[in-house]
């Protein structure tokens, strides 16, 4: 009797069946608890841009309107997993074809050959202007003699059924002083600055335009030589259908 009772001792001690138990239930409460949970999205990106300034990450600032619930730069995915509306694949690059022709037209007509170059991309057709036609350098505010290369870039929004996507580029020199505390903030509010020029002086319909900031995380040339510099500095259309 003394040895069974030896070889029942060996085992676990009695209270860790009634621990392992009492943790399974918490871990059965706090599952449900997380199923019947909402996340809030605007909260979500608060939290990770303070993690992200937090690491040292380049972000928008927070005190500025439209990015007042975003901690990083407006994204989005501009490239059809198919042909959109019904279109033909066919149909779809013949509109772009159109496109590429004009734009080519009014660069050759413009002598815009050294500041304006355009590319026939999976993404669409990508109008890319250097910086310095439309900005001085560490601003937003648009050059008066942007404006008519902006005209000649509206018409082309209104003739062709496309969406575009306004986009702004920088170099990888950090900002230092002025008005914006970063490259992510100066690129997306130079998309912006073009973007409100189009609206407030054509009858564009933005539900068309998407814009967006992406600091120097897109180089076109190298960081290396003032040339390549300028080159990444840049607002880029890029005209997709979907």
């Amino acid at each position: 009797m003394a040895k069974k009772e030896k070889a029942e001792a060996a085992g676990a001690p009695a209270w860790m069946a009634t621990f392992a138990d009492m943790m399974s239930l918490l871990l059965t409460f706090f599952v449900l608890l997380l199923s019947f949970a909402e996340m809030d999205v605007d909260r979500f990106k608060d939290a990770l841009g303070s993690i992200q300034a937090a690491l040292g990450a380049g972000v928008l600032a927070q005190n500025n309107g439209m990015f007042e619930k975003s901690g990083s730069p407006t994204t989005f995915d501009i490239t059809p997993l198919a042909p959109p509306g019904g279109l033909s694949a066919g149909a779809v690059r013949n509109n772009n074809d159109q496109v590429m022709m004009d734009v080519e037209r009014l660069i050759n007509e413009r002598g815009l050959r050294h500041d304006v170059t355009v590319e026939n991309s999976r993404r669409g057709v990508i109008l890319k202007v250097q910086g310095r036609m439309f900005f001085s350098v560490g601003t937003a505010d648009l050059k008066t003699e942007s404006h008519v290369l902006l005209d000649k870039i509206a018409d082309l929004m209104n003739k062709f059924p496309h969406n575009v996507a306004i986009e702004g580029h920088t170099d990888n020199v950090p900002v230092s002083g002025g008005r914006y505390s970063s490259n992510w903030e100066l690129s997306s509010a130079r998309a912006v600055s073009t973007l409100e020029y189009l609206k407030d002086n054509h009858n564009i319909d933005v539900k068309r335009i998407h814009v967006g900031g992406f600091a120097d995380t897109r180089p076109v040339a190298t960081n290396y030589t003032e040339e390549g510099k300028a080159k990444n500095r840049r607002i880029e259309f890029v005209f997709y259908e979907e």
